[in-house]
């Protein structure tokens, strides 16, 4: 107060010793400085617009680019029925996903990634069978170095309203899906789910946010197209018309829904129609197509019900952080008349059951280890080609399968390893040739497969 008092007396000195002249150009000189100093203050403003504009124009204006590369080890071995076994003990593969975004508005946003799987020194022949380089796990197995693609599609969103809705279109890697994320080692999983559904597929999705009115509920609707009967060569005299009147379009309707997901308790479900699907037509078979193998032999249905339950007990620890999950699926294969499905003219069903249980490994601050178990019947036969795993889809397996493997992030988690064995003891064939081949073992086919892995995987 003393300080104040004092300023204000020297203020009034010093004006009292200057003359009216003198205080009339000081006033002058501070209209003039108050003057510069208003224009100043707007014209800062304005740059504050400016620039407010450009850094809300270059947060959406621009592509994020992230990687995912991974070197891994298998050691395979696989028991045939009356014929010895076979194995590899170095299998050394690389993958690369080179992953791109971007988000022109609010609304509207892009995702891309294009990937290159290869066996180290691979050397592979032409395909032999019509279907085997088909679009659905065109990087999804490993081949050769050949830039492939994964993922490209666009979505556009509504939030507002109660029900919030977005569209969809374009390719996506539908890999990695519901509880297929914890062996690779994925906080977050992809879509649809992993039981029923592991490929890559080109579709349309309709989502409905809110669907069922519980919490984190939600429904999707995909339509999509996953071969194509054209003919692919544009210099031919009729390009991307028909090839023939035996195949057909195979065309896929899926429902993947969220019925409740309060972050503990997370239940989901989906179903699923093939058009035209695969099999087999006696009148087909040929030199070039031993197999008799064409596509529109039928329908094909697949229905999978998932809980994953995260936190088993809040008050232990090690409980705490601990992940259950439970699975329960079908496939049925009904074949048009004069066509085979599996094997079979007749319409078949089959069953599976996954379990799965992921705790920490109470030896390293973020290891952790998972322990899962598969079952499928006869004719259990799911769209999973894409499955990440050497030795044929474990989740696929006609009989029992068992796995264990230990997750270890480093460096925040931008670079991480894995070590995983997978057992399947097949009670009959292999899923690999599903849409043709009767499911009973003949000689030669694999009745027991072991996978021994371990990979480095750097992300960013």
């Amino acid at each position: 107060m003393k300080k104040t008092i004092l300023s204000f007396f020297i203020i009034c000195g010093l004006f009292s010793s200057l003359s009216a002249d003198d205080i009339s150009d000081l006033k002058v000189q501070i209209d003039t400085l108050t003057k510069k100093v208003n224009k100043l203050e707007k014209k800062q403003k304005r740059t504050n617009k400016s620039l407010a504009k450009v850094k809300k124009h270059d947060a959406y204006d621009n592509i994020k680019w992230n990687i995912d590369f991974r070197t891994a080890y298998d050691n395979l071995n696989y028991k045939l029925k009356d014929a010895g076994s076979v194995s590899n003990p170095s299998l050394l593969s690389s993958r690369l996903w080179l992953g791109m975004g971007a988000a022109p508005t609010s609304k509207l946003s892009f995702k891309g990634q294009i990937a290159v799987y290869n066996t180290w020194g691979g050397n592979n022949l032409p395909a032999t069978d019509p279907f085997q380089n088909v679009n659905w796990r065109a990087s999804s197995k490993a081949d050769d170095i050949t830039l492939k693609l994964r993922r490209a599609y666009f979505v556009y969103s509504i939030t507002g309203g109660k029900y919030p809705l977005s569209i969809s279109a374009g390719r996506r890697a539908a890999s990695e899906g519901f509880l297929a994320n914890h062996r690779e080692g994925l906080k977050k999983p992809g879509s649809p789910l992993a039981h029923i559904t592991n490929m890559e597929v080109d579709g349309v999705m309709f989502r409905v946010g809110n669907a069922f009115g519980l919490d984190g509920s939600y429904i999707k609707f995909v339509l999509g197209r996953s071969y194509t009967n054209i003919n692919q060569s544009s210099y031919s005299g009729t390009p991307y018309t028909t090839v023939n009147s035996t195949d057909a379009n195979v065309n896929f309707f899926v429902i993947p829904m969220s019925i409740y997901n309060d972050g503990q308790y997370n239940l989901m479900a989906q179903y699923t129609a093939i058009f035209d699907f695969m099999g087999t037509k006696q009148s087909l078979i040929s030199t070039q197509n031993p197999n008799g193998a064409t596509t529109g032999a039928g329908l094909k249905h697949m229905g999978a019900v998932s809980l994953q339950v995260d936190g088993l007990n809040e008050d232990v620890d090690f409980l705490d952080e601990s992940t259950f999950f439970i699975s329960a699926a079908f496939t049925t294969s009904n074949p048009k008349s004069g066509y085979k499905m599996l094997g079979s003219d007749k319409t078949h069903t089959g069953y599976s059951f996954w379990t799965g249980f992921i705790f920490p490994d109470t030896f390293t601050e973020d290891g952790k280890i998972g322990l899962e178990y598969n079952y499928g019947t006869k004719y259990w036969a799911p769209m999973t080609w894409a499955e990440d795993t050497m030795s044929s889809s474990k989740i696929a397996t006609r009989g029992n399968a068992y796995e264990a493997y230990w997750n270890l992030p480093f460096e925040d988690g931008h670079f991480s390893t894995q070590l995983r064995y997978t057992y399947m003891d097949y009670n009959y064939k292999s899923n690999i040739e599903e849409f043709w081949a009767a499911p009973d073992l003949q000689v030669g086919d694999a009745t027991s497969t072991q996978d021994v892995r371990f990979y480095l995987r750097y992300q960013y």
